[in-house]
Formats: structure tokens, C-alpha cells, sequence
């Protein structure tokens, strides 16, 4: 009797403590500036067109992150005929690797090529370690084609960070 009382406590307490250790994730809102410059180095896109840049944000987490986009594919006129030719449309991925984890998103967005501006949406479809608890979060992104090459590009969105 006495030991299961002992056992019972004992199992109590390691579950108790369990429950402690395992904070849940903190989402929060957060904005960021990034800037993109065209890379070659470590670039798998199948049609050559990779950025790269490092993330300044207002979340902790993220400031100082790499951000790496590597485009899949392109359509002209956005796949639709009826809109002018300088729309083009992209998918892609994206890694952001930080100092507590990465994230990977897929991206859809919309390039104008006479404007050099573009318009995307990212989901977060992977996220490791501090990021796990971040995945079907979205980040919107914009940028505009800056003198010299390269975009000055705005990150918003909704991140899950495990403290």
C-alpha cells in the first residue's frame, strides 16, 4: 500500500513538472525590413532565381535571420491573358534560417516588371525548433526594385515563437 502511494506521488510529480517545462508557443504579430539581392551561391531554383538578405525585425526571433528565396517558376501576364505583359506571376520557397530554428514557406506572388515592384503571400509550411508551433501562419511581402539591383522589401505577418 504503502509503495503505491509512493509510486502514485511520484508520478504525480514527474507529470506536474512535465507540464512546467513545456511552455506553449508565444504568436505574435511582427513587421520586418530585408534587403533582397539577387544570389547565385547556394541557389537550386530550375530557372536560375534566387534572393538573398538578412531580416531586420521588431520580433526578436527573426532579427538577423538569412532569408533565401528560390523561384520555381514564372507565367507571364500572371497566367491570365487578359492583363499586360510586364505582370508576371512566381512561386517559390523560402528559408528563413534564424538563431533558434528555421522556417520554410511556399510563396505565390506577382512581379511587375515595368514597375520592378512585386506583391507575395507566404504560408509557413515547415518550421524546427523554436519555430515548430509556426507552420499555416501567414507573412505578407512587398518590395520595389532599388537603384543598383536588388529590392527593398517589407515582411508582415504572424510568427509562433516556443520560448
Amino acid at each position: 500500500m504503502m509503495k503505491a502511494a509512493f509510486l502514485s506521488t511520484l508520478i504525480l510529480a514527474l507529470s506536474t513538472s512535465a507540464g512546467f517545462a513545456q511552455q506553449p508557443a508565444q504568436c505574435r504579430n511582427f513587421e520586418a525590413t530585408i534587403a533582397l539581392q539577387m544570389t547565385k551561391e547556394g541557389c537550386l531554383s530550375q530557372i536560375d532565381l534566387c534572393t538573398v538578405g538578412t531580416v531586420m525585425s521588431n520580433e526578436p526571433a527573426l532579427s538577423g535571420a538569412t532569408w533565401l528565396f528560390t523561384a520555381h517558376g514564372m507565367a507571364e501576364t500572371a497566367g491570365l491573358a487578359s492583363l499586360p505583359k510586364a505582370l508576371q506571376s512566381y512561386a517559390g520557397t523560402v528559408v528563413v534560417t534564424a538563431k533558434g530554428g528555421t522556417l520554410t514557406t511556399t510563396t505565390a506572388g506577382i512581379y511587375d516588371t515595368e514597375s520592378q515592384a512585386f506583391s507575395q503571400l507566404d504560408k509557413i509550411v515547415k518550421g524546427t525548433d523554436r519555430f515548430s508551433n509556426s507552420t499555416g501562419r501567414l507573412l505578407f511581402l512587398t518590395g520595389i526594385g532599388r537603384q543598383g539591383g536588388g529590392f527593398d522589401s517589407h515582411v508582415r505577418g504572424e510568427l509562433c515563437v516556443n520560448e
